[in-house]
Formats: structure tokens, C-alpha cells, sequence
């Protein structure tokens, strides 16, 4: 058996997996922007004792009571559409990263809602008296994004037993299901106007070029990415090109590139749009903007740019949404190429907040275990929650952000980074027991996989010793529950969860959660 036909999605789980039965009661769990109530054929790619994956080949029909949103994306390919496509069409169809598109945003809302419940179903469970909160709204459903990365390649198909190449330069995003294949991107509904504008001109000005594209299978070619970030509270911009220089051997291929980073430096709408420009020379074979042996140099500007996060003041944070807010507090962040900022900057402000809201009134040091650059602990100390801040991370580049975003906006306030896995932290870096002595709050964000046992050790440990809040932010609710079952193993109580849409149009859901 390698199809079913006709099956109904029950439900949809953690990562956007469909899950539905057999008639004999096995699962079947589905990929490829799965939603509740389609009817679908699948293509099975594998087959367990206990259950079937599968990824959806065709969309038989939908519940409109559901499906009942307007796809904005003219790159978004819906298999309920027949028509036939032309060559031309079919470079620009396929992207795959909106895949709630065709659900209206309440919708999109009530089901990150329902697979927040299914998620902590145990816990509640356990703790009865435990509250999920409705979860909070991203302020724009659209043009969120601060970050885009566009990949160079091209767009074959086998006809007749051989390659046809419908576009050898094309600059967008893989195709959903056939990676190997780039859609050409003349736009992208995630990202500001603003982006967009300068998006489409660099596309123009690249494809026009002889500077030929990478080749993922063959590692050939120049052209590798296209990523820029915008501060969308600063409204300054930041573009990375990154290019595989193994192609500049000779001399004609160098002119080339020289012309073109000629032009890049000279050119009066970059000059008066993009703060700063950088170039990463990137050889690696692995399909990334940066491998460890690349080198990234700067062409224009000072290679950083700066965003802000905006906040009421702290005495205003849990008042009412209909309050007046009319007192601000900036928190600003320098943002090289590679460090890590919260890709909904106005959904950050909302995450932040809430966190803020739920902690409430907090004295002593901060311990921020997977700081990254810092950006939760000083936006806390920034809103006077809190003394001092410890804050762990394990990749060092992140801990020089931390340290520069602290000295910016917390000036000499006292705190503390260090480059460690948060699960060796006490035994790699013994002084930071000694600036836990008055311990009021500890922040984890742990990534996808969650908490790692030694820490959940360690936050048993230090909860004999020191009366703290634990504040748990998550992008991964499935693991978070598992962690949190764990915690309450140790001592800890939970009270509230509170998830947070940072991401609309996709499958991706922060949670909040509390613990005493």
C-alpha cells in the first residue's frame, strides 16, 4: 500500500501534523498543511507498528466552516485549485510557509487555542485548578516579519527522461515537498512594503547580473542568499548577500563580482534604503547562510543595525487594555548579521508584556538560562523588575550582543553573561552561585527540544534554597508540558498559561507559563 484515498483529518497537533485514523483504528499522522475537516488523498512514506505517515498529494474537499479565510500569497499553491499551469507559472507557485493563509485569523486563533489544551491536558490533570488563558493576538496578521531569507537556485523538472531547467535563476523559497526546487518570489506577504520594495529591486539587480546562481547538488556557482532584516521600530535595514567565492578563481569572474560590489556601494536607492550592507563568503556544502569557516565583510554602513522594543511604563503594564498608554519605556538592541532577535517585533512587545504581567512585582537578581542577546532579562531590569542579571547562553556571539544591548540600555546596572550550555553553567562558571544570593526570578527559553535534566536538577536545587519565580517561555508546547510535569515533580506549582501567537498564517505558537 503506498496511497490512501478519501481520509478525513480529525485534528491537528503540535507542528501543524495532521492526525487522523484507518478504519481499523490505526493513526495516521499528516503532513503538508494539514487542516481540520479536509478530506485528502496521501501519499504514505512510512509505516509503523502503530501508526502511518503520510504527506497530502491532493485536497479532495473542505469544511467551510473552517477554511473560510482569502489567500493573499500569489506564490501559494492550494492543490484545490485545477487549473492547469504554464511553465512560467509553475516557477512562481509552490511556496509552502503561509499554510493557515486559507483559515481567517479567529480561526487560525481558536485552533493555536485548541492545540494549547490538547497539549496540557495531563497537566490539567494534575493541577486542576490550572488556568489556560485565551491566547493572545499578534498586533499585524501580515507584513510581521523583521527577517527574510531568499535562497538562490533554480527550477527543474524531468520531462521525457530529461532535465528541463523552467528557470535557472530564480531567487525565492524552496517548494513546499520538493526542496530541490526554488520559486521565484516577486513578493512576500510576511515582510513590511518597505521590505518588499527593496526586496524586489535587489532581485532584479542580482538576476540581472552574469554572476551565475549556486548549485545545491553540484556546489557550484556564486549567488547562495538574500537575507534582510528590518528594525521595525527604528525603520533602519540591514542586507546580507551570501555568495560562494570559490567561483572568483579567474580573472573575468572577479571583474564581474567587482562591478557588481561596485554598483551595490555606489547605487543612490541602496544608498538612501538599506543602513548597511554585508557580504558572507560562504563555502560550506550545507544549505545555510553561514558555515563555520565564512567570513562575512562589510561593503556599506557600519554592519549592525539597532531596533527597540516598546513598552508602557511598569505601572501601566496591567492596566487595561483600553487604558491610555501614553508613557513609553525603549529597550534597544544592536542586531548584527547572524544574532538572534525576536522575528515579530511587535509581537515580542506583546510576549514581553504578558510575561511581565504574569511575574508581577519581582526583587533580587534575574537568572535568564537561555538569554541569547539578552533580550527578556534587560527588557525586565529595563521596567524595574529586578536588580541585577545573570544571563547564561551557549553561543558566545550571542553573549558580545548581550553584553553591548545591556551597556546600551541598562548603562551600569549590574549584570552578568556567560558563554555556557545552561546544563554545565554551575560547574563551568562556580561564580555564578555566588551572584545568586538573593534570587527572585528565573527566566528559561529553552529551544524546540526543551529543558535538558540537568537543569531541571539544577532548578530543583536552587528552589530549596532560594523562594523564586520560574517564568517557562516556549515555542514548543509538547515539550514544554513534558518539562513542566517534571517540574511539579520537584515542588513547583503551576497556575496560568497564557499562549501568544507571535506567528500568524503558520503553525508556530509561544506559551507562557508561571511556576512557584
Amino acid at each position: 500500500m503506498k496511497s490512501l484515498n478519501g481520509i478525513k483529518i480529525e485534528k491537528i497537533g503540535y507542528g501543524g501534523i495532521g492526525l487522523a485514523r484507518m478504519p481499523d483504528g490505526k493513526r495516521i499522522l499528516i503532513k503538508g498543511g494539514a487542516l481540520p475537516g479536509n478530506v485528502v488523498d496521501l501519499k504514505i512514506v512510512k509505516q509503523k507498528k502503530d501508526y502511518i505517515e503520510a504527506h497530502i498529494t491532493e485536497i479532495v474537499s473542505y469544511d467551510p466552516a473552517i477554511i473560510d479565510g482569502q489567500v493573499f500569497c500569489p506564490h501559494f499553491f492550494s492543490s484545490l485549485e485545477k487549473k492547469e499551469l504554464t511553465d512560467q507559472e509553475k516557477t512562481t507557485i509552490g511556496c509552502g510557509g503561509c499554510k493557515r493563509q486559507m483559515m481567517s485569523y479567529a480561526n487560525q486563533l481558536n485552533l493555536k487555542q485548541a492545540i494549547i489544551e490538547d497539549a496540557f491536558t495531563k497537566i490539567k490533570r494534575l493541577v486542576p485548578e490550572l488556568v489556560i488563558l485565551p491566547i493572545l493576538a499578534s498586533p499585524q496578521e501580515k507584513n510581521y516579519r523583521n527577517k527574510i531569507e531568499f535562497s538562490f537556485g533554480k527550477y527543474v523538472v524531468k520531462q521525457d527522461d530529461k532535465l528541463n531547467f523552467l528557470s535557472d535563476r530564480s531567487l525565492g523559497f524552496h517548494k513546499q515537498g520538493e526542496f530541490s526546487k526554488i520559486v521565484n518570489i516577486h513578493e512576500c506577504g510576511l515582510i513590511s512594503e518597505k521590505a518588499n520594495q527593496l526586496y524586489a529591486y535587489m532581485r532584479n539587480l542580482l538576476q540581472s547580473s552574469e554572476l551565475p546562481v549556486y548549485d545545491q547538488k553540484t556546489h557550484k556557482g556564486f549567488l547562495r542568499h538574500l537575507v534582510i532584516r528590518e528594525g521595525i521600530n527604528t525603520q533602519q535595514i540591514l542586507v546580507n548577500l551570501v555568495v560562494s567565492d570559490q567561483f572568483l578563481v579567474a580573472e573575468d569572474k572577479k571583474a564581474l563580482w567587482e562591478t557588481l560590489l561596485h554598483h551595490l556601494q555606489t547605487d543612490e536607492y541602496l544608498k538612501q534604503t538599506v543602513t548597511t550592507l554585508v557580504v558572507t563568503y560562504n563555502n560550506g556544502l550545507a544549505d545555510i547562510t553561514r558555515s563555520p569557516e565564512s567570513e562575512t565583510k562589510i561593503i556599506t554602513g557600519e554592519g549592525v543595525i539597532y531596533d527597540k522594543l516598546i513598552f508602557p511604563q511598569p505601572q501601566e503594564i496591567n492596566k487595561s487594555e483600553s487604558s491610555e498608554q501614553t508613557h513609553t519605556i525603549d529597550v534597544s538592541f544592536r542586531i548584527s548579521p547572524f544574532s538572534f532577535f525576536q522575528t515579530n517585533t511587535l509581537g515580542a512587545q506583546v510576549l514581553f508584556q504578558a510575561a511581565a504581567t504574569m511575574v508581577g512585582y519581582t526583587k533580587g537578581t534575574i537568572l535568564d538560562l537561555y538569554c541569547g542577546t539578552g533580550s527578556i532579562g534587560i527588557s525586565f531590569l529595563k521596567l524595574g523588575m529586578g536588580d541585577k542579571l545573570v544571563g547564561i547562553e551557549i553561543v558566545e556571539e550571542a553573549i558580545v550582543d548581550a553584553r553591548h544591548n545591556a551597556k546600551i540600555s541598562l548603562g551600569d546596572q549590574e549584570v552578568f553573561f556567560a558563554a555556557t550550555p545552561a546544563e554545565k553553567a554551575f560547574t563551568t562558571v562556580p561564580e555564578i552561585t555566588q551572584k545568586l544570593a538573593d534570587l527572585g526570578l528565573v527566566v528559561v527559553d529553552p529551544p524546540r527540544d526543551g529543558l535538558h535534566k540537568n537543569v531541571i536538577t539544577t532548578l530543583s536545587e536552587l528552589k530549596k534554597e532560594h523562594d523564586f519565580k520560574l517564568l517557562y517561555i516556549s515555542c514548543n508546547p509538547v515539550t514544554m508540558a513534558r518539562d513542566i510535569e517534571l517540574l511539579l515533580q520537584q515542588g513547583f506549582d503551576l497556575k496560568q498559561i497564557q499562549p501568544v501567537d507571535m506567528f500568524p498564517q503558520t503553525h508556530h505558537i509561544e506559551t507562557i507559563g508561571i511556576l512557584g
